[in-house]
């Protein structure tokens, strides 16, 4: 989806180009409407939705001199575009931290440091929590006010839920291959496993073993779900009591019929964990020229004016925002959202039960090596130690590969 810029002879003209699609892209156009609104120098090129190829048409964009001067990166895929992408502050318009706020100003600034330099600003945290349907808790016999705590309490509820004649659990969210390899590694890093260590894969051992058969479990031997469904769709069908689904899936929940709570997943094995991310505001490298520092200048006052939106964000698109006035912002705590999951996230934020993935360049090329063992493990037409025998196979060949 696009917005055109405001006026043809504004003074201010910003390329924004982000990855968002949905509820996540609705939330950024409302913001860039309200800054066009309150700046009506600015001109404006919103640009969203293409996150299939996003990263290699960023990069692609930057080769060819072609770039949008502000764009959105997920950390997992931040050091693949790190090349391209400015220090901000140390670019040809100066240093443009210094003209946007400073370290400090920000809940976790080390996100945005690659080398340690950095290069964007920390807009969010997302992750994994669990939505559970009141109704079917009801249903179930189950407190609907009160969410399972323990590994104990949430398989209790899953027999419950499964004996009420409703379908108890989907880790997966719509069951897509990368959203079962990421509901296994939240149960590997709480088992205390790790993913990749010292260029090698490191997750075939009794540990990583221990979190995929779990997983596998789930939908095999205990019959909480059965492979290949998707879970999205039975939840808000009203059939499923639980679902892991992301902190975008508030806007969708808002939309639908489903009285629903939320909170973390439980501590499975040694620590509780879920999976997360984050996404950082960058600056593509712009062609040289003289018109290359005026760009980034007029880039640095269009993110001064983001910043009072960090809370507008919060609320509308249901992730944690990075800012630390955002987090504390009275509004963002009076707000529905805050109420109905954004304070469970934020809490599990501040612990650091939300793990991102290893920073690495080749991260993107690991997930892509790992999912299709770990699909099949899921499904049952595969061992669990065949499965992680082959991945890691597989993922040396990618990080030996120069």
């Amino acid at each position: 989806m696009g917005m055109p810029p405001t006026a043809a002879a504004a003074s201010t003209k910003i390329w924004f180009n982000t990855l968002f699609h949905g509820g996540d892209a609705d939330a950024m156009e409302t913001i860039v409407k309200n800054i066009r609104a309150s700046n009506p120098d600015y001109a404006i090129d919103l640009t969203q939705g293409g996150w299939t190829e996003y990263y290699a048409q960023l990069y692609n964009s930057v080769v060819a001199g072609e770039a949008p001067q502000l764009g959105i990166v997920d950390d997992f895929r931040y050091e693949s575009v790190a090349k391209v992408l400015y220090d901000i502050t140390d670019t040809p318009g100066g240093n443009l931290l210094d003209q946007i706020g400073k370290p400090a100003d920000f809940a976790q600034w080390n996100i945005s440091l690659v080398g340690g330099k950095p290069l964007g600003l920390p807009l969010d945290q997302n992750g994994f929590g669990i939505y559970y349907n009141k109704d079917v808790f009801k249903k179930a016999g189950l407190d609907p006010e009160h969410a399972p705590q323990t590994r104990e309490e949430f398989e209790a509820a899953c027999e419950a839920i499964m004996k009420s004649g409703k379908i108890a659990f989907h880790p997966a969210l719509s069951g897509e291959t990368r959203f079962i390899r990421r509901a296994w590694l939240a149960l590997l890093w709480g088992a205390n496993g790790t993913y990749i260590e010292n260029g090698k894969a490191s997750f075939n051992t009794d540990k990583g073993r221990e979190a995929l058969q779990y997983l596998v479990d789930m939908v095999g031997k205990r019959g909480w779900n059965k492979p290949g469904t998707n879970g999205i769709n039975q939840f808000l069908a009203g059939e499923l009591g639980m679902l892991q689904n992301g902190t975008w899936f508030y806007l969708t929940l808002e939309k639908s019929k489903i009285d629903y709570g939320c909170f973390m997943p439980p501590k499975f094995f040694e620590k509780q964990v879920s999976w997360g991310g984050y996404h950082l505001i960058v600056l593509p490298k712009q062609p040289e020229g003289k018109e290359t520092a005026a760009k980034l200048q007029a880039s640095a006052k269009f993110l001064k004016a983001f910043l009072p939106f960090y809370s507008t964000w919060g609320q509308l698109g249901g992730a944690v925002p990075l800012l630390n006035a955002a987090i504390s912002d009275p509004k963002l705590h009076e707000s529905k959202v805050w109420a109905k999951q954004l304070k469970t996230f934020s809490d599990a934020a501040s612990k650091g039960i939300i793990q991102a993935e290893p920073r690495h360049p080749k991260i993107t090329d690991v997930d892509l090596a790992v999912e299709p063992f770990t699909q099949q493990a899921f499904n049952g037409t595969m061992s669990v130690r065949d499965a992680l025998d082959k991945a890691e196979v597989e993922v040396n060949k990618v990080l030996a590969a120069s």
